[in-house]
């Protein structure tokens, strides 16, 4: 009987996805102990979908250099709790003799393997919860990863500022809105906002030349009051907006009459983030923490390791 593993991107604020997994594949793969490593496309649709799962390979290491975004996808959108969907992953992993699956992602995906932990445990399928992207509200402001979403949403916001706000061409924009997701999103927006007042400026702009106007997903904000705010000035002006609040982006940019562009700060499928070499610095701890942990507890009686939440 072949012993495969299964690595997946859950999804997390930081999008260092192709990079952590193919290194965890590569280091797995290198290992030798395992007859098949898998790279899942799209998430956990590929714990139910047979061509989303790819052979990992040196060969596919190098392809997937410039593969972004969508490619590997998040895990929203995906309920495994779903006795019909449960019952077709099982089926589908068992099949392809899976018994490890190992996740990086951020919170909901966390959620997502705690609620399923069981029903794959019973079947011989182990998942190991290996690197926490952006994991929010675990000891509030010091959640895992909020450091990283804050540096990520910073610099995002920054590029667009500069490119939609400060460009000299005609399809210079008067108005920039960005939506911060996340489940402890007004955590991430008020360290954003703290990132912006030490500097006193978003990229080359003054805070004080810039309307700078925020809308918390848990403070009731008073929607005419800021359309018609943004209508009548004449600043370069940024909206930012979590995800949640009762305001959403796309009312604003059907009243606001001045010319708007938005931006998703978030899951990769959404915002093709980027990835330097500093986060992959990062990473690197969780990565070679993982595979020493999977190695160590490899054991030919399948249910002995539980899927566990490594802790740096």
């Amino acid at each position: 009987m072949s012993r495969n593993a299964l690595i997946v991107h859950g999804g997390g604020l930081v999008d260092p996805s192709k990079d952590v997994l193919l290194r965890i594949g590569k280091n797995l793969y290198e290992s030798q102990l395992f007859d098949k490593i898998f790279i899942g496309r799209y998430s956990f649709e590929s714990f139910y979908t047979p061509e989303f799962m790819m052979d990992y390979s040196l060969f596919l290491d190098k392809n997937l250099k410039d593969k972004r975004g969508t490619y590997f996808g998040t895990c929203r959108g995906i309920n495994l709790t779903n006795e019909t969907l449960l019952n077709k992953a099982l089926c589908c992993l068992k099949e392809r003799e899976i018994d490890v699956i190992i996740v990086a992602g951020g919170d909901g995906s966390s959620r997502q393997v705690a609620e399923i932990h069981d029903a794959f445990l019973k079947e011989g399928i182990i998942i190991v919860f290996a690197i926490p992207l952006t994991i929010d509200g675990i000891n509030g402001s010091d959640s895992i990863g909020l450091k990283q979403a804050t540096r990520e949403s910073v610099r995002q916001i920054e590029n667009i500022v500069s490119t939609s706000l400060m460009t000299r061409d005609e399809e210079k924009f008067s108005v920039v809105a960005v939506e911060l997701q996340g489940r402890n999103r007004d955590d991430i927006m008020s360290e954003v906002l703290f990132t912006f007042m030490l500097k006193e400026q978003i990229a080359d702009i003054s805070l004080s030349d810039l309307l700078l106007r925020v809308v918390p997903a848990n403070i009731k904000s008073d929607e005419k009051k800021l359309i018609d705010e943004i209508n009548s000035s004449s600043k370069p002006t940024l909206i930012l907006v979590s995800e949640g609040a009762k305001i959403k982006i796309p009312n604003l940019t059907k009243k606001i009459t001045r010319k708007v562009r938005t931006l998703i700060v978030g899951h990769p499928s959404q915002s093709n983030n980027m990835t330097t070499e500093e986060d992959i610095r990062e990473y690197n701890i969780w990565i070679d923490t993982a595979c020493k942990y999977i190695l160590k507890n490899r054991d030919h009686s399948y249910g002995l390791v539980r899927g566990v939440v490594l802790k740096n």
